[in-house]
């Protein structure tokens, strides 16, 4: 199938960036962006770091931030870590919040709900 990119725009408290071509990982759970978009934007520092291991093993301790992100026309709040050496990837809690998948037979994106926020409380 190869490899999936595409746009993404990325927004802190500070201003929006938009991200070209950007790798969708469906091994990654969450979206990976560097420091310094993190800065650019704004973003929010939560009060977690997280023990992440890279696909080489190697295990980092990466800081995570609360953004805003755009996907195929669809606004979602995500989370994003940081750490050394970072790689700009989109995790799959970020494709979750926008509410596309991958069609890995088709190598797109695909919504899988009405476009926008869900919010499933009381459903009987």
């Amino acid at each position: 199938m190869g490899h999936l990119h595409t746009d993404m725009i990325v927004k802190g408290n500070k201003a929006a960036v938009k991200l070209k071509n950007v790798l969708i990982d469906t091994g990654a759970t969450y979206t990976v962006l560097p420091k310094k978009v993190l800065d650019e934007v704004g973003a929010s520092l939560l009060p977690a770091t997280v023990e992440v291991t890279l696909g080489n093993a190697k295990k980092v301790k990466a800081k995570a931030y609360g953004i805003a992100v755009k996907i195929e026309g669809v606004a979602a709040p995500a989370v994003s870590i940081t750490f050394k050496g970072a790689q700009t990837v989109i995790g799959v809690e970020t494709l979750e919040s926008v509410g596309v998948k991958l069609d890995p037979t088709t190598g797109r994106l695909e919504f899988t709900r009405p476009k926008g926020m869900a919010y499933f409380f009381g459903c009987h």
